[in-house]
């Protein structure tokens, strides 16, 4: 599992990972309970969509 610490002391860990024709696809969750999509497009790492522990995917 890979964990990955941003400045607001979320600490992102790897729960799956996807090759796509897009990139790599990862779902992240913290362990405060938000969650968060990656896309690894060649060469590009973004945020696709993130979520609180309390709401949806957005």
């Amino acid at each position: 599992m890979v964990v990955v610490s941003t400045p607001l002391d979320h600490e992102w860990r790897t729960a799956s990972r996807h090759r796509t024709s897009d990139g790599v696809v990862s779902y992240q969750r913290c362990r405060c309970g938000a969650w968060r999509i990656r896309l690894a497009a060649p060469g590009t790492a973004t945020v696709a969509a993130s979520a609180g522990r309390d709401r949806a995917l957005r």
